[in-house]
């Protein structure tokens, strides 16, 4: 029997908010880094914020650099918005302890131009 597409368009019903970031990770601190991004902000965050509905980490490695570009997607821009500063703020400087600050840089937050919705996937 001859391969069939099985995959189907998945409207959402509430349109998921995005959060795009860039990272610049240095080669020999990225599996550091990857353990403390999941640890840290992956169920860090699933685990304090029930509006926080799940993410997907992309990478490209140039020379001695990782290129990571992490979505992230909450039920609503405002539920994002309203996460803790003060944990936040305490997360950011532990995490940079376990990494180290010069191991890892924030290159752009593409949400900061536009935001995006997610509206559907095809799966």
């Amino acid at each position: 029997m001859a391969w069939q597409n099985e995959k189907t368009l998945h409207e959402l019903d509430a349109p998921l908010a995005v959060e795009h970031l860039v990272f610049e990770v240095r080669a020999d601190a990225f599996e550091t880094w990857k353990a403390a991004e999941f640890e840290f902000w992956t169920k860090g965050l699933a685990d304090r914020f029930p509006s926080f509905v799940g993410k997907e980490t992309w990478v490209a490695k140039r020379g001695g650099i990782f290129k990571v570009t992490v979505v992230l997607y909450w039920t609503s821009v405002e539920e994002w918005h309203a996460i803790d500063p003060v944990w936040l703020e305490e997360h950011e400087r532990r995490f940079a302890e376990v990494v180290g600050a010069d191991n890892v840089r924030l290159v752009s937050e593409g949400h900061t131009v536009d935001q995006y919705y997610k509206v559907s996937e095809y799966r």
